[in-house]
């Protein structure tokens, strides 16, 4: 069921898009299609894949009807820890900085997936953190933040 409300939720947001789309200015243009024309045509392309995938699923669903309550899969406790390492991530991140926070993340992560060797999770954590950073931070030139106070400091040093 879920499946088909997201679909629905899906076509909506198309919708807005479609009504965003309508907005651009098409005044001074000689092309019959205009800078319009790309947009739409995308948003046509998404509903018509959107509505064929809609229509499958509610075919499934009748098919397959659930003949009792399931139990939810995704709210078991660790889905819950790992859903709360990532908004703590998205928070803590202009603070403790991105090296900082790719630790705490990682770390938490393998523990959680039941990562207990504590040579493997060091080793990878710091391994992983450093690649993630050097990666983003140098050869992308993605600006990463770097924290305050301490953090900043020793993130200057690192990246």
């Amino acid at each position: 069921m879920g499946e088909i409300i997201f679909h629905i939720f899906l076509l909506v947001v198309m919708g807005a898009f479609y009504k965003q789309s309508l907005d651009i200015n098409t005044a001074r243009m000689t092309d019959p299609i205009g800078p319009a024309g790309f947009p739409k045509t995308i948003i046509y392309v998404a509903v018509i894949l959107i509505v064929i995938s809609l229509i499958s699923n509610i075919k499934n669903y009748k098919a397959n009807k659930p003949k009792e309550k399931e139990k939810i899969k995704e709210l078991d406790p660790g889905f819950l820890a790992l859903l709360g390492i990532i908004v703590f991530f998205v928070l803590a991140v202009n603070y403790i900085g991105f090296w900082f926070g790719g630790i705490i993340i990682i770390s938490s992560t393998m523990w959680i997936l039941n990562q207990r060797k504590i040579s493997k999770l060091v080793i990878i954590t710091l391994v992983g953190s450093l690649v993630f950073t050097f990666v983003f931070g140098k050869i992308l030139s993605i600006p990463l933040p770097r924290g305050y106070g301490i953090f900043e400091t020793i993130s200057y040093y690192i990246y």
